[in-house]
């Protein structure tokens, strides 16, 4: 399937840090996008339970990872979305089989009502889940790479303004970015090179980009988390509630 030109209009706002309930996956209804957090320092008995979960494919995949950081990351990120995938339909974890589709966005064959993304940046996994195409970036705050070439090449020019004019330009550099990156992995279409050539200000915008979805409305939502990440989600403008949950073990370790 080749991406296609469409109209995308986005509406981007700033909401406030979310407060996050402990995780029970409830009934995920039409209207809602549920979030959920899990740190990536789990105990090590928790780290063999969810390692369990995998398939000889997706161990083989974790284990050819250099750092320990970027396989525990893996092992986490899959298994998780493996479970909580598995509760939302009421089926087994073993189940759930992810296919790849196009630019590597993961999805699930056997249930096309159910869309999940993902994103892991320093102590955190991120796991989005919701009735339609979605993207979600997370992004830990570090300013020390940010370089004038970067700027020009990721952000347009009525971005670049607000950036430089900010109180706080490193902020605003993460807030264009995970906008930028969630719409992206909603909309199928991965890493472009024309990223300054669209807009994610806090407003409506209008402006033809190439997708691999048929939505063209799109609706983001970033907030700062401890003042350490920033963090973007990208949905249909249907869902009017997200919720935030705190993954939580399934297995005791008292």
């Amino acid at each position: 399937m080749k991406p296609f030109l469409n109209l995308a209009t986005i509406n981007c706002e700033q909401i406030p840090s979310p407060i996050w309930s402990p995780g029970t996956c409830s009934k995920l209804h039409s209207k809602e996008v549920h979030l959920w957090r899990i740190r990536l320092n789990l105990p090590l008995v928790e780290l063999s339970h969810l390692e369990k979960k995998l398939t000889a494919k997706e161990k083989m995949k974790a284990s050819k990872y250099l750092h320990e950081r970027d396989r525990n990351s893996f092992i986490i990120g899959q298994a998780c979305t493996k479970m909580l995938v598995a509760q939302y339909l009421n089926i087994e974890a073993s189940q759930v089989i992810f296919q790849i589709g196009m630019n590597g966005k993961p999805y699930i064959p056997i249930h096309h009502k159910l869309h999940f993304n993902l994103s892991h940046s320093g102590e955190w996994v991120f796991i989005a889940f919701g009735s339609q195409e979605l993207g979600i970036d997370l992004e830990k705050i570090a300013g020390n790479f940010i370089t004038d070439s970067l700027l020009e090449q990721c952000f347009h020019s009525n971005e670049l303004k607000v950036i430089k004019e900010s109180y706080d330009p490193i902020a605003e550099f993460y807030k264009f970015w995970t906008r930028k990156e969630a719409f992206l992995k909603a909309t199928g279409i991965g890493i472009v090179e024309t990223l300054n050539q669209f807009t994610c200000l806090d407003q409506y915008q209008e402006f033809m980009f190439p997708s691999l979805s048929n939505k063209t409305n799109w609706q983001l939502r970033s907030f700062f988390m401890d003042q350490s990440y920033a963090v973007s989600i990208c949905t249909s403008p249907l869902p009017n509630r997200v919720r935030f949950f705190d993954y939580e073990s399934e297995i005791d370790l008292t």
